[in-house]
């Protein structure tokens, strides 16, 4: 299906020279409220995906976290999908999906950052176990991907914020690598545990972000 909304037409995260198994395929971050074959394809792939167990404890899967992104206005559910496959069945789409995450525009800002009303938060992000280890978490999370999708959701945010639970080396790795620098402020989640809260500035480089029309 042709890209019909700026998540989905651009950027494109070119593959880094590397051996052939550690490469990281071109991504794309396609938005999941939107009417679309493709997004509804996704949404019937998404609920069955896991996350490895040893990281259940830190992220919730889509199962859970996609039904109250739909019920909250403030969230935008998204899928990490690979450019190079199109999706057009169910069986491309199990290939191409890779992940999940949700940019919260409310959320509990107001006790993570000085300037909630410019700031969005990234949260219930994961990769799927199989595609692990070959750099998509950090390629994911870093400009300018994320943050294209960021300006197209709320442009007047100029910082992207997130938590780390203690004990989440993993995490901690792919988000520091993808220019995240702790905060210095801690939140307590509750069930979840208490977090360290990391940000970095949002960055689309020099490129506008796209004003693409519609699928007709």
């Amino acid at each position: 299906m042709p890209a019909n909304t700026p998540e989905q037409a651009d950027p494109r995260i070119p593959e880094p020279r590397a051996s052939e198994h550690q490469r990281v395929p071109s991504l794309r971050l396609v938005r999941l409220d939107r009417t679309t074959p493709e997004v509804a394809l996704l949404r019937e792939v998404l609920p069955r995906q896991r996350v490895a167990p040893g990281q259940r404890r830190f992220v919730d899967e889509a199962v859970h976290t996609l039904p109250r992104a739909d019920d909250d206005p403030h969230r935008f559910p998204y899928a990490v999908v690979r450019n190079d496959v199109p999706l057009t069945d169910r069986a491309a789409v199990l290939e191409a999906c890779l992940g999940f995450g949700i940019i919260d525009r409310v959320g509990p800002l107001r006790d993570l950052v000085e300037d909630p009303e410019h700031a969005v938060l990234l949260r219930a992000f994961y990769v799927t176990p199989e595609h692990q280890g070959r750099g998509i978490g950090r390629a994911a999370c870093s400009a300018p991907l994320l943050d294209l999708l960021v300006a197209a959701i709320a442009p007047g945010a100029a910082e992207i914020v997130l938590c780390v639970n203690d004990g989440n080396d993993a995490g901690e790795r792919t988000y520091r690598s993808a220019g995240f620098v702790p905060t210095g402020r801690r939140y307590d989640a509750g069930e979840h545990g208490v977090q360290s809260v990391f940000a970095r500035p949002v960055d689309t480089g020099s490129r506008p972000v796209p004003r693409l029309p519609e699928a007709r």
